[in-house]
């Protein structure tokens, strides 16, 4: 193990893309409000993907695709299983996914992705609706 790794571990993980009834009802009364932007701006992760991170509930993680880089809180889930990362469908989920130039649909699951535990702040709404 290089001592880059040690000092920041990665974790390679796919992503599953799902909705979530929270984020779903308050995308629904205002998707600018505050409690979407806290319900839709989170990862869920295994107990040991996080530990593995060595992330606690509601801490940083950076997550990389081939498409986008994104940083949410991360928290973790018993449903989850080990080796996944499901981010509500949202701005966020979006960020890291190719959308496809011809008709076919895009890849919502199975995306490969690297997380990395970092101090840095959740990637504001704003900034993904700029870049898009």
């Amino acid at each position: 193990m290089a001592l880059g790794d040690f000092l920041f571990p990665h974790v390679e993980l796919k992503l599953v893309i799902a909705h979530s009834f929270e984020a779903d009802v308050e995308s629904a009364r205002n998707i600018l409000s505050n409690e979407f932007l806290t319900s839709a701006a989170r990862v869920r992760l295994n107990k040991v993907d996080l530990q593995r991170l060595g992330l606690k509930d509601g801490g940083h993680a950076s997550i990389k695709s081939k498409a986008g880089h994104i940083v949410l809180a991360a928290y973790s889930d018993e449903k989850v299983t080990e080796g996944l990362a499901v981010i509500p469908y949202g701005p966020w989920a979006l960020a890291l996914v190719s959308i496809p130039v011809d008709d076919s649909p895009p890849q919502f699951h199975g995306v490969s992705l690297t997380v990395t535990r970092t101090e840095d702040e959740v990637t504001p709404l704003e900034s993904l609706l700029e870049s898009s």
